[in-house]
């Protein structure tokens, strides 16, 4: 499968430096009807993402 014929889910514009919430956001926005949820905390100088998995969500489209 070539990557010209894999779906787009969905695609956001960051800037330089990235701002790590709002990646997360992005991701959980995009991603919570699949029951995919990411956290993202401060370790010192560096951040930890975390992935959870939880039920796919069924409603409309997610809020906020």
């Amino acid at each position: 499968m070539s990557p010209q014929s894999l779906p787009e889910i969905a695609r956001t514009e960051l800037g330089d430096p990235i701002e790590p919430h709002v990646l997360v956001t992005f991701l959980n926005r995009t991603l919570k009807r699949r029951g995919l949820i990411f956290g993202i905390a401060r370790q010192g100088e560096n951040y930890l993402l975390t992935v959870y998995e939880t039920e796919p969500w069924s409603g409309g489209e997610p809020q906020g």
